[in-house]
């Protein structure tokens, strides 16, 4: 017996299926990431086509059946487009980067509470932010995903020895394979050099704090992040992310 869901979610992707429906990926608050499949919504007067844009914040309806894995979406209303995001090409590929990790390192049915959080704040922070601002702005939250994922870098101390990192002005080691800094006895062949304010940067983002960052911090995510991301998630590739 199909039991009937109301909720809230943000669309993390959509995928063409047969010739008229699609696979749709939601975030939602108390069920985490749900995949329905939208029948008939590519036909011209589907009431359902406008509805089902990435990163729109939408109520859903949806069928949920115990024997199946993709459930049956009944309607959707837009709650929020993010229309001043949707004008802006930068901005928009911003918004995918979020989208495109939580859907493919968020399991299927597992509340992720912080993870729609996340993502409401992040689109909220992406429509306010000034186009210089753009990039450092989605890195920031994409490092605030990643404990999401269970790939939270270690920052405050030798990732493999615990020692304490005095790095004062200098530049710090960064383990890609061990998942964090490093000190000069345990450096490897996976470490790259990032700048102190990096180092800051990233710290103040865990701690919740407000960060400004500066141009040699964001080059320093830039590198760091596609291979940290890759080594630590299985290959993973954020397509979107190449083109920030």
């Amino acid at each position: 017996m199909a039991n009937i869901i109301k909720t809230h979610g943000f669309v993390l992707n959509t995928v063409p299926f047969k010739e008229s429906s699609m696979f749709v990926s939601l975030l939602t608050r108390q069920n985490g990431k749900v995949k329905l499949v939208a029948k008939g919504v590519r036909r011209p007067k589907s009431r359902l086509c406008g509805a089902l844009e990435r990163f729109s914040l939408d109520e859903i309806i949806y069928y949920r059946r115990e024997s199946k894995d993709v459930y049956t979406l009944s309607d959707a209303v837009v709650i929020q487009g993010y229309e001043r995001i949707r004008t802006h090409p930068q901005r928009v590929n911003a918004a995918l980067v979020l989208c495109e990790f939580f859907d493919k390192t968020l399991p299927p049915e597992e509340p992720h509470t912080h993870a729609f959080s996340l993502m409401d704040n992040f689109l909220e922070a992406l429509t306010r932010a000034p186009e210089e601002q753009i990039k450092s702005t989605t890195y920031a939250y994409l490092l605030k995903a990643l404990p999401d994922a269970g790939v939270h870098p270690r920052i405050d101390s030798c990732v493999r020895c615990h020692a304490p990192i005095e790095y004062n002005n200098k530049k710090v080691d960064f383990s890609i394979g061990a998942g964090g800094i490093v000190c000069e006895r345990d450096f490897d062949d996976t470490v790259v050099f990032m700048h102190h304010d990096t180092l800051d940067a990233l710290q103040g983002i865990y701690k919740n704090r407000s960060v400004v960052m500066t141009e040699r911090t964001v080059a320093d995510l830039a590198r760091m992040l596609p291979d940290y991301l890759y080594y630590h998630l299985d290959g993973l590739a954020l397509n979107s992310l190449k083109h920030l």
